[in-house]
């Protein structure tokens, strides 16, 4: 049996009772995913031949309508949990012209409980054999031009290639991109870096298709932005990122989706600032401050969607800093500070990171490093520093100012603002190699009082 469908036995069996027309089908992502041999989890219900308010008024189980202009339920089934069924009033006989309301054909398969039957009039299985993505209907994309990123999505998570005929839809829809709703086109690039094994190859089609061109200015400014060969013989910063993408996505297959999204995302745009920054000298090609410089643009690319304010900082952590720890293993490398001022100097660079993980940050920079044509065996900073962190409370000591203001006060520092500015001159001293312990910041406060 293609699915699974026991669990769905109660609420076919009332059904049949209750509204004897009526068909229960699940669809979409569920049989397109178990046609392809990987069965999910989820179960995406439709109910054809019945009206929303009738099945909520009638029904046995908890039920909360969330979309009334759709006919979307939620139904909480028992041994499911809660799921979100759509309820359909048409007649099932028309169900292949529900089925052109679809994005894609592969999308447009059901399977129906009560014969247990697949119902595939657009020849969806077909399509998911031979590996082609195709559009439901002739306004599929017109409908909703959002489907254009979802396309390109599919595409990289299941290997597919476009067919013409949705390749010339996709051209006919690219001028209203900008008019698509922020919360729509934020949700879709959450799945297109987080689902795909490969992410480049959907931010490569998007590129191909004109939608970076179009809609993001800061990402279409990689192409062509040349770079050192010594350091990135794959070519230019368009070719550069789409390598870290994939990196980024080996590195963290095993973090939860809401660190994998923050990966993908500093990812995608680390390197921003280096059309800005990019110049020859002596006849080598650098990008000096390009970290720094990619912060507004980063931002700007924030400021068209919405993934929250918590996303956004950890992002531009990555930005601002990721050259940060190849810079201090080349220091030390060089024998240019003592263990001591190794210590400092990770510390400070912990403490600037305010907004995102320190092990997430290092994922990121080790992506950067990786995501060339250089063979890289082993990424230095994780070791060197992973060493440093072992031996030494580095972590809190980032987190924790060697004075208090109890501290200054026993002092006799006056209270009020005093204070504050004592308690930042101690903290500008320690970064400064001066001071590194309590007893020696007091000690250095006593002589300056």
């Amino acid at each position: 049996m293609l699915i699974d469908d026991t669990s769905l036995v109660p609420l076919q069996s009332w059904l049949e009772t209750h509204f004897p027309t009526a068909r229960l089908l699940v669809v979409g992502g569920s049989v397109r995913d178990a046609l392809r041999g990987h069965p999910s989890k989820d179960l995406d219900l439709e109910i054809v031949g019945a009206r929303p308010t009738e099945i909520a008024a009638a029904a046995p189980w908890p039920v909360q309508q969330v979309g009334k202009s759709y006919g979307v339920l939620l139904m909480n089934l028992e041994g499911l949990g809660w799921l979100e069924v759509s309820v359909e009033p048409g007649d099932y006989a028309d169900w292949e012209q529900l089925c052109r309301r679809r994005d894609f054909t592969c999308n447009a398969i059901a399977w129906d409980v009560a014969s247990s039957q697949l119902v595939d009039p657009l020849g969806g299985r077909r399509d998911i054999e031979t590996g082609i993505l195709r559009a439901a209907g002739p306004d599929s994309l017109t409908e909703d031009p959002l489907r254009v990123w979802r396309a390109a999505q599919f595409c990289a998570r299941f290997e597919w290639r476009v067919a013409p005929e949705l390749l010339t839809d996709i051209a006919s829809v690219l001028e209203r991109m900008a008019e698509l709703p922020r919360e729509r086109v934020t949700r879709e690039w959450e799945k297109l870096l987080t689902m795909p094994r490969r992410p480049s190859q959907a931010v490569q089609l998007l590129s191909d298709w004109g939608v970076i061109e179009r809609c993001y200015p800061e990402l279409c400014a990689l192409h062509g932005c040349e770079q050192e060969p010594e350091y990135h013989p794959e070519g230019d910063v368009w070719v550069h990122t789409l390598l870290v993408l994939d990196e980024a996505a080996r590195l963290g297959r095993q973090l939860p989706v809401e660190q994998r999204l923050v990966l993908g995302l500093a990812a995608l745009l680390h390197d921003v600032g280096k059309p800005a920054t990019t110049v020859r000298e002596n006849g080598r090609v650098t990008a000096h401050g390009h970290e720094h410089a990619g912060v507004k643009p980063a931002r700007a690319w924030f400021a068209r969607h919405s993934f929250g304010e918590a996303v956004e900082l950890a992002v531009l952590d990555c930005v601002a800093r990721h050259m940060r720890p190849m810079q201090l293993v080349r220091e030390m490398d060089r024998g240019q500070m003592s263990p001591s001022q190794q210590v400092n100097a990770l510390r400070r660079l912990i403490r600037d990171l305010d907004h995102v993980d320190w092990d997430l940050f290092l994922l990121l920079c080790e992506a950067d490093q990786r995501g060339r044509t250089l063979p890289v065996a082993e990424y230095l900073p994780a070791r060197v520093f992973g060493d440093l962190l072992r031996q030494h409370p580095v972590a809190a000591m980032a987190r924790t100012e060697l004075l208090r203001g109890r501290d200054l006060l026993a002092l006799g520092v006056p209270a009020g603002k005093e204070v504050g500015r004592w308690i930042a001159a101690v903290e500008q001293a320690r970064d400064e190699g001066e001071i590194a312990t309590a007893g020696e910041a007091l000690e250095w406060v006593r002589r300056r009082l």
